[in-house]
């Protein structure tokens, strides 16, 4: 969905404002407005004219985003470049007022501090551009800025929103650029790396507004040129050969013979910014021919479109950017509303499941009742699974008394037949009772002493088709040398090799 985003530049000498229109993959330059301030040596009186000027702009153009990023001048804070002995940013961001307290002129409970990440080969120091401003200078922004009802998601210095604007918003870049964005007031130097800002300065001097020659100014700016780079391989303690070197700013042609004036001076390719970006859609009424002198403000917008954009944010701490009560209670109804769209979903998909179950349920019910009735016609059906399987066990058991359906159990006549064979022929014995169950065969009766029960006992266990034999009991009959007995005999479960 296109969204609008309103990038800032509260510089000295002016404010710029550029507003952009659609989304990473495509967008284009709404509106590009500046407003000059005029300058006052009073610090508060500036201040005042610089939020006059801000006014003007703002109510005079009606401009809105639904992200707002502005930047503050990289001269009102303090830059520096440090290695620390870890990497996580949470330990950083507990230490970097500290480490710093040293290299600025202010208490560590009187700025607000962040950094960004530099590409280093160690896997455990981490190198950072670390940035510290004074609160009351963050204050003052903030309330300047509400004052005409902007409302900042991130506040950034502009060397950073610089870096953004040339790695953004052109194509292809040489891994080592160098970054110049030159006003009346101020000059911005940005050492790119691979598309990082690794060092940044803003020199006080900006384009000579006297009659000063392009090839004095271009030599005065080459100079600087190099003190950057010596300090940035000195901090850093690495080489840094620029690829190219990339104009920004003011002053027409004049920008286009300083770019050819420096490169002869420098000795190294240098080219004036415009916007080549392929998501760029251009608009009619906004040329973007080189040079443009909307850069930074330009670089700010970008970040509202692109996650992958550098900078800082000075609102933190206790300018950390908080929700209204009205944006809040606008999230909790969205978040209401799609709860009760979820357990709309829950409850349908539930009655779903249980309108499916109780059609498979009343299937099944019919099913068991045709086979039931199939099965047992002349019985009324109470518990069909009971009955069912009461019926399955009493015909398996019938079953069983006859050999079962594959001939594994012995049936009632085999069973007399295996105990026949198995009776030893010493001894006499007369039989009184003989009961053949599905698993047992109680035997009793009369024989001639104990030991004839005994070789009875063995006898039969001799059999695969017995399991065990029990003598139950033993008693001496009327008669003399006759004992009454009674044996139970467990057949085996399975017979093998039965002769």
């Amino acid at each position: 969905m296109p969204k609008q985003v309103l990038g800032i530049e509260l510089g000295k000498a002016q404010i710029t404002l550029v507003q952009l229109t659609g989304t990473a993959k495509a967008y284009e330059i709404t509106a590009v407005l500046q407003q000059p301030v005029p300058q006052h040596a009073d610090v508060d009186e500036q201040r005042l004219l610089q939020h006059q000027a801000l006014q003007e702009l703002v109510t005079r153009q009606r401009l809105r985003g639904n992200t707002i990023l502005a930047t503050l001048p990289a001269h009102e804070a303090v830059l520096r470049n440090i290695t620390l002995p870890f990497k996580d940013p949470r330990r950083i961001r507990q230490v970097i007022k500290y480490t710093l307290d040293e290299l600025m002129p202010f208490e560590p409970d009187e700025v607000v501090a962040d950094f960004q990440m530099l590409p280093t080969a160690s896997t455990e120091q981490g190198s950072l551009l670390a940035a510290v401003v004074s609160q009351d200078v963050v204050a003052s922004t903030l309330e300047m800025l509400q004052a005409v009802d902007l409302e900042p998601a991130i506040i950034d210095l502009d060397v950073f929103a610089l870096a953004n604007a040339a790695v953004l918003g052109s194509q292809t870049l040489p891994a080592r650029t160098i970054v110049i964005d030159t006003h009346p007031a101020r000059t911005l130097l940005t050492l790119l790396d691979n598309g990082k800002p690794v060092f940044a300065r803003s020199l006080a001097q900006g384009w000579p507004q006297d009659d000063v020659s392009i090839a004095m100014h271009a030599t005065w700016l080459s100079k600087h040129l190099q003190h950057t780079i010596y300090a940035y391989e000195n901090v850093l303690q690495c080489t840094y050969e620029a690829d190219m070197l990339l104009f920004s700013g003011e002053y027409g042609s004049q920008l286009e013979l300083l770019t050819l004036a420096l490169q002869e001076e420098l000795g190294v390719p240098a080219a004036a910014w415009h916007i080549t970006a392929e998501a760029f859609k251009g608009h009619k009424s906004l040329p973007v021919t080189p040079p443009a002198d909307y850069a930074v403000a330009f670089g700010a917008a970008l970040r509202g479109l692109y996650r992958q954009a550098v900078g800082i944010n000075l609102r933190r701490e206790r300018f950390a950017l908080h929700r209204d009560i009205q944006e809040l209670r606008g999230r909790l109804v969205g978040l209401g509303c799609l709860l009760i769209f979820l357990a709309g979903l829950g409850l349908g998909s539930l009655y779903l499941d249980n309108h499916y179950k109780a059609q498979r349920y009343a299937s099944l019910q019919a099913e068991l009742e045709r086979i039931f009735r199939a099965t047992l016609p002349d019985v009324r059906m109470v518990q069909p699974v009971v009955q069912m399987h009461e019926k399955v066990q009493e015909l398996s058991d019938r079953l069983r008394a006859f050999g079962g359906v594959t001939g594994a159990q012995l049936s009632g006549l085999q069973i007399l037949r295996e105990i026949s064979s198995r009776l030893p022929a010493s001894i006499t014995l007369n039989v009184d009772t003989l009961t053949i169950a599905t698993d047992t065969v109680d035997l009793s009766g009369i024989t001639g002493s104990y030991d004839n029960v005994v070789k009875l006992k063995e006898a039969l266990e001799a059999s695969p088709a017995v399991a065990s034999v029990k003598i139950n009991s033993t008693t001496t009959a009327e008669e003399a040398n006759q004992v009454v007995f009674k044996l139970t005999i467990s057949m085996a479960k399975t017979l093998e090799n039965l002769s």
